[in-house]
């Protein structure tokens, strides 16, 4: 019997001590009144939350600012490019929470055809100023043409076959490159107090499988989180690398770039450490490039691969600098599109046409280049007015000054007859 009570009471024990958020699971919800969508037609997001008493919170909902446009919303709500943020807090101090209700409206317009996912998170707080733990919630439309019912299979059949992300965040600041699809690699440095990362992964197609490992229990140094994404018809899949190095020296786990450039060859866009990818065109006879690449910390190692024997078409130059520490890295990825003969001689054309209607215009307005790059006008009549006009300025500046030497003379005669 003894042994049954105490059963009975440590099972009582667990249950009160289990994390209240643990059992709100699923307490946040986003909907749209229409699933599907037509181009210009407008349509609401609705913000619903569960069984939870919520003195005040903050919503964010991220959405794809090319293919929707946002019409308007709830009170005191803010829009930063593609992200809303809605505030709300209980001027009564916690008397009128909200609890199991639509706590907000959103009015969009479709612009362009596809899918596009709004994907919300939060922060509750109940009415002693504790935070409420609540899911991230998301949700897919799809924007049609019912003029064109071939699009509708056709955004189907891609969604299938869909295996990239919509959405990649942590829960830390300091991730780089910014997020974007088609990048696959990034970087980011944390403390030693830093045991997991949650991310937040959502696929572009709904139906496709995520998967992220490497995010838990981290050690010192470099590790690796994997987020593989399958299309749902299992044909497609890919794979985002998270490099985190944790440590208590983010000094010597510094590993940017100060410089890069190209001899003779433009990056785009213009170099910033942040950013990591970059493209560059150069001529069919080029086979060789000399990058210029200088590390932040000049105990920093750049190792360049890629930039010889360079190949028409596509070609891939990785710039890898390794930190102080020796084993924090960072790949800069420069795309060298080598172009064929066909388009240099199109290209050199197309320049000697624009050079030459630049001489047209410059022509009508009286102004030439000369062989050392000198700009001069040769319009007769601008050039004598120009003339014109620098003489009267020196007969001005001429009669000033005989002006001013006159006054001074009469003014010591006077000072001359006065002092006798």
């Amino acid at each position: 019997m003894k042994r049954i009570l105490t059963f009975i009471i440590l099972f009582i024990l667990i249950i009160i001590n289990i994390p209240i958020y643990s059992l709100a699971e699923d307490n946040l919800k986003i909907n749209a009144d229409k699933e599907n969508i037509n181009v210009n037609e407008t349509f609401k997001i609705y913000v619903n939350i569960g069984n939870i008493n919520v003195a005040s919170y903050t919503l964010n909902i991220y959405f794809d600012n090319t293919k929707v446009e946002y019409i308007s919303g709830s009170d005191n709500t803010n829009v930063i490019n593609n992200r809303i943020i809605n505030i709300w807090y209980d001027e009564t101090g916690g008397k009128n929470t909200k609890n199991n209700q639509e706590i907000a409206v959103f009015e969009f317009k479709a612009k362009e055809l596809g899918t596009t996912t709004f994907y919300l998170n939060s922060q509750f707080f109940d009415s002693n100023g504790n935070e409420i733990k609540t899911n991230n919630a998301y949700k897919s439309i799809n924007i049609i043409n019912q003029e064109n019912d071939n699009m509708k299979t056709s955004t189907n059949l891609t969604q299938n076959t869909n295996s990239l992300l919509k959405i990649m965040r942590l829960d830390k600041e300091g991730i780089t490159p910014e997020f974007s699809p088609d990048i696959n690699e990034y970087y980011f440095t944390t403390d030693l107090s830093t045991n997991s990362l949650n991310i937040t992964a959502i696929p572009e197609a709904e139906n496709s499988k995520v998967s992220i490992t490497g995010n838990e229990n981290l050690k010192e140094g470099l590790n690796k989180i994997l987020i593989e994404v399958t299309s749902s018809d299992n044909t497609s899949k890919s794979v985002y690398i998270i490099n985190v190095t944790k440590t208590d020296n983010k000094d010597a786990a510094n590993a940017n770039l100060e410089t890069l450039a190209i001899e003779n060859v433009n990056l785009e866009p213009i170099f910033e450490t942040t950013i990591l990818n970059y493209k560059a065109s150069v001529a069919n006879d080029i086979e060789n490039i000399n990058v210029f690449a200088v590390p932040e910390k000049i105990e920093g190692k750049v190792e360049i691969t890629g930039n010889t024997k360079i190949k028409e078409g596509d070609n891939n130059v990785i710039i890898k600098v390794v930190a102080p520490n020796g084993y924090t890295y960072k790949n800069y990825i420069i795309n060298v599109y080598k172009r064929t003969k066909e388009e240099d001689v199109k290209l050199e054309e197309e320049q000697k046409a624009n050079k030459e209607q630049l001489n047209e215009i410059l022509e009508e307005k009286g102004i030439e280049f000369l062989s050392n790059g000198e700009m001069v006008e040769n319009n007769e009549e601008i050039s004598n007015s120009k003339r014109n006009n620098k003489i009267i300025i020196l007969l001005i500046i001429s009669l000033i000054i005989i002006i001013s030497i006159g006054i001074f003379m009469i003014y010591k005669l006077k000072t001359k007859k006065s002092s006798k």
